[in-house]
């Protein structure tokens, strides 16, 4: 637990959060187009 914080910065400062946004927009996106075919049968 020492270095929880270091790893929280290291992981947010070291360019990796675009990645999880970029993930979490694709999921989003995916979400809507599965949905979208779902309502449309």
């Amino acid at each position: 637990m020492m270095n929880h914080d270091g790893w929280m910065g290291g992981w947010m400062g070291g360019g990796m959060w675009p990645w999880a946004v970029l993930i979490t927009v694709l999921l989003v996106v995916l979400l809507v187009v599965v949905l979208n075919k779902r309502s449309n049968k």
